[in-house]
């Protein structure tokens, strides 16, 4: 059953595959941006829509969308966009919150632009997380909460300059009214201690990493 107002963003990146399939089970869309549609033809999973250049598409995926009818919106390989950032575009406009798969692989220019992608002033407001088997990264401003487990590792970096008024809850370094400065690793490998975390910033967009499992 599809889970109201999810949409599912897969790209080319690592994937794991069980973790995309309980995903595709609870999405309401699902698009893949180029070479992510092979993820989803291994797990027997058809996108709604492919979007990108196709210069990752391998021809028996490609095959396998035609044959099934699948919306492919193409686009040239010179563009000023990644497929991955044409694709979030196209969740937006379906609205609801996102979800993205593939987004971190052996390209880290590519990994690096995706995650700032989230820091840009269109994004803000919106629910999106680039997430994974045992791991999720998203952008924070003014007040979220973290689900896990006692032990999971959580970074938070600030994006736009100093990350000021922030305060720690559920974390074994808790702060308050604390800043994280623009460049300083700080905010690295904080531990959660409880199963639901609280951050707040007052001033400043904070990137956070959430890694399941206790560090070793």
């Amino acid at each position: 059953m599809s889970e109201p107002g999810i949409t599912l963003v897969v790209a080319g990146g690592e994937v794991d595959r069980e973790a995309l399939r309980q995903a595709a089970s609870r999405a309401r869309w699902i698009l893949a941006a180029d070479g992510g549609a092979a993820h989803l033809r291994a797990i027997h999973v058809l996108p709604h829509r492919v979007i990108g250049d196709l210069d990752s598409m391998d021809p028996d995926t490609l095959a396998w969308l035609e044959q099934a009818g699948v919306t492919i919106e193409r686009y040239p390989v010179d563009k000023d966009a990644t497929d991955l950032e044409l694709a979030l575009e196209r969740a937006r406009e379906l609205g609801g919150a996102i979800r993205v798969f593939g987004a971190w692989g052996s390209r880290l220019d590519q990994t690096v632009a995706s995650l700032l992608l989230l820091a840009h002033p269109r994004w803000v407001g919106w629910d999106v997380r680039f997430v994974g088997a045992d791991r999720e990264a998203f952008v924070l401003q003014g007040e979220g909460w973290i689900e896990g487990e006692p032990g999971d590792r959580v970074s938070l970096i600030p994006l736009t300059g100093d990350a000021e008024g922030v305060t720690l809850e559920g974390m074994f370094y808790p702060l308050q009214e604390g800043v994280l400065p623009f460049g300083s690793t700080l905010g690295i490998s904080n531990r959660m201690i409880a199963p639901r975390a609280r951050v707040q910033v007052r001033r400043g967009l904070l990137l956070v990493v959430h890694e399941r499992g206790e560090p070793g």
